[in-house]
């Protein structure tokens, strides 16, 4: 069980997304409206989805979900080669090879990640976002797939006899109860050692 964002790449691919898909000035518009919340968030003041929640309902109500649905294509194939930890694809890749399953469990969106993983041979555990079939409602679909909900999505997946064989990959205390659960746990595994 893989975490994406900071485990696998070096940035955060909801914000390099909708930095690709809308450019620039309009995805720093819409995080920059909801910059007290992430505040808040990381204090302790309010939900910890509820800045994911409010960036989600910034911008919806624009293109439809198939225009999303091409913009998430181009990303896995332009933006995300480049965002990711050096040796972290190779170390999955090692472990597919072996016979070993392997999933992306992460709080980002299925609307890029779950065609990257398709690429490349992975499930995909993710945040769903809502969609009225055309467009995006900006409301979620799922709880955000982060801390406690990871645990709770794994076993849904898995079943709970299953995590007596599972290890985990994470880089950040949110990831720390899936890597409690893993018989065997990595935390920042892919980050190199300063020089």
């Amino acid at each position: 069980l893989f975490d994406l964002d900071g485990t696998l790449t070096r940035a955060d691919t909801l914000l390099e997304f909708l930095d690709f898909a809308l450019g620039k000035g309009r995805a720093r518009l819409s995080l920059a409206s909801t910059t007290p919340l992430w505040a808040a968030a990381r204090l302790g003041c309010t939900a910890d989805d509820a800045p994911k929640k409010a960036l989600v309902r910034r911008v919806r109500g624009g293109p439809p979900v198939a225009w999303w649905a091409e913009q998430a294509a181009r990303f896995r194939l332009q933006r995300m080669p480049r965002l990711l930890r050096s040796g972290a694809l190779q170390a999955v890749a090692d472990l597919q090879r072996q016979g070993t399953e392997a999933f992306i469990v992460t709080a980002s969106c299925t609307l890029w990640v779950e065609p990257w993983c398709r690429q490349h041979g992975l499930g995909c555990i993710a945040t769903e976002l809502e969609s009225d079939g055309i467009r995006y409602t900006g409301r979620l679909a799922t709880p955000n797939c982060k801390g406690g909900e990871k645990v709770r999505r794994i076993h849904a997946h898995f079943g709970t006899d299953a995590v007596a064989y599972l290890h985990a990959y994470g880089d950040t205390p949110r990831d720390r109860p899936m890597l409690a659960l893993a018989k065997e746990a990595h935390y920042k595994p892919f980050r190199q050692a300063p020089a």
